[in-house]
This record gives C-alpha cells, structure tokens and sequence, in this order.
C-alpha cells in the first residue's frame, strides 16, 4: 500500500489537496495531511481540515511521496518549513514521487531546488512563472512530469494532477 504525505499550512488551497487526498484513498492509498500550521488548518476558502499528524511527527522515509498543493498565502508558510523542504529535498534525491500545484512549483519546489533543469508547469502568473526563467523549463502545460516531479497549474487541473500522482504510483482510483 502506498503511503503518501499531503503538505498543508494555514492558506492552503483546498481543492488542489482535497481532490488529490480523495482521489489517492479511492485508489487504495494512505494519504496523511501533514500540516506545518496547527492541527486545525484554515484554508484559502475558509474550510477547516484537521490535520492527521504534525510536522514534527513526519518522517519521510515512512513515505512514498509528497505532495504540496498551492494556495496563498499556504505555499509561503510551507515555503518557510525547513522539515518539509528537507524532506523535499530527500524524497526526490531518493527517486520518490514529489508533486506539486499552483503556486507550490514556483514556490516551495524551486526553494528546495528539485525543479533545476527540469519541466515544470504551475499557476500562469508571471511572478511565479519568472522564477523558473534560466532555473527550469516553464512548459504552460495544464500537468507536466519529469521523471519523479509532477507540477500542475492549479484547480483546474486538480483531478488531472491526482491521476498523474496515482498513475506515477502505479495504483488506480475506483470511482
């Protein structure tokens, strides 16, 4: 069974890391919230999720993959968890699977510097699209993968982006 570490902070984005938790358990996987805020996250839309452990409680070597949905200003909080960019930085190196949406490509995973060299897709804003500019390959695609990094643009591409998380994983959501 695989075992996946969904990101989340206060500002988080909740349908960029609901519609990947749902499509991910449907497919038989764990998907633990982890957030790096409180146990009660407040989402960019005003939903509260409970989280199911606390960053301090993560370890990344129990995990499959990590996956760190956008939103602001929840990129920018889980920007500034050096655990999370440690472990984003560990899993990839390591060959797992490490996805991120919207602003989160631009904003976490280029921090942690996992999108060096490769093509990355995320939210069509040039503030975030320039920070790829002699760094990586900005490619507008609604979903792009590179090897073991899966980037998306945002909500809109929510359910595309589960489905590349769950084929990467080689499991299948039963809807």
């Amino acid at each position: 069974m695989k075992k996946i570490a969904l990101i989340m902070a206060d500002g988080t984005e909740e349908i960029e890391a609901l519609t990947t938790k749902d499509v991910l358990v449907r497919a038989g996987a764990v998907c633990d919230i982890i957030s790096v805020s409180k146990e009660v996250i407040n989402c960019s839309r005003g939903a509260r999720i409970v989280a199911d452990k606390m960053v301090k409680d993560f370890c990344a070597p129990d995990y499959d993959g990590i996956i760190i949905p956008g939103g602001m200003p929840g990129s920018v909080n889980i920007k500034n968890c050096d655990m999370v960019i440690d472990a984003v930085k560990t899993m990839f190196a390591e060959g797992k699977m490490v996805a991120g949406i919207c602003a989160s490509p631009a904003v976490v995973l280029k921090t942690a510097g996992v999108t060096s060299g490769r093509k990355v897709t995320c939210y069509p804003l040039d503030t975030f699209t320039n920070e790829f500019n002699g760094n990586a390959t900005y490619t507008a695609k609604n979903v792009e993968i590179d090897g073991n990094l899966i980037t998306a643009n945002g909500i809109m591409s929510a359910m595309d982006f589960s489905l590349a998380i769950c084929k990467f994983l080689k499991i299948e959501p039963k809807f």
